[in-house]
């Protein structure tokens, strides 16, 4: 009896497991799209986002559709904006800095899924006009990331708090890499401090090569 109970009970458990772990899988997952992304050119917002592309026009149109995603009406319309997210991802690098057992196209759903949480609070101080938009970056120039495995590129933009709290503005920062010779979108975050140094819009330029 003892015996069946135990063989009962383990089987419970490997069953619970399974649906959390099965094959890699994330249940969160369930019933998303998972968009398999290549990364290729790309037109939006009236830019064409191809490996002649700056890292500021590639981080317009990623804040762009984050703001976009954010004040969506519909489902549709967040898918919308989120398949722009996808086209402007560095998708080969992230996949490749996956230490998870998700497979890749669900690894890269699950990063850029994040961005729009991450930095909703101040979506609506993103602008839709690339000209200010770029016009705002602070370009802190280009190097070799840590690992050696890409060339990536680090954007700067004061952002404002909707509230109008001038003590909760901040800084957003938006991490870009060369991914087959695009510029494309790494990850966003936020410095410690509430103000940049300085302001005017790019102050440096990435190398033509990488």
């Amino acid at each position: 009896m003892k015996i069946r109970q135990c063989l009962a009970s383990l089987i419970i458990v490997a069953g619970f497991g399974a649906a959390w772990c099965g094959c890699g899988r994330d249940v969160r997952l369930a019933g998303k799209k998972i968009r398999h992304v290549q990364v290729k050119a790309a037109s939006h917002y009236g830019l064409v986002l191809d490996q002649a592309a700056t890292p500021e026009q590639t981080a317009f149109a990623a804040l762009r559709a984050i703001r976009e995603d954010f004040f969506a009406p519909t489902r549709q319309a967040r898918e919308d904006a989120l398949d722009i997210q996808f086209d402007v991802a560095a998708a080969d690098i992230i996949a490749g800095r996956n230490r998870t057992s998700l497979m890749r196209d669900e690894y890269i759903h699950h990063v850029v899924s994040l961005w729009t949480p991450t930095v909703s609070h101040y979506a609506g101080d993103f602008e839709i006009d690339p000209e200010k938009a770029i016009a705002r970056f602070k370009n802190r120039g280009a190097s070799r990331s840590p690992g050696g495995d890409a060339t990536e590129c680090e954007l700067a933009m004061e952002v404002a708090d909707p509230g109008g709290d001038a003590a909760a503005k901040a800084v957003l920062l938006v991490r870009l890499a060369k991914d087959g010779g695009f510029w494309r979108v790494l990850h966003f975050g936020f410095e410690p401090r509430r103000t940049l140094a300085s302001t005017g819009g790019s102050t440096a330029q990435p190398p033509a090569g990488g």
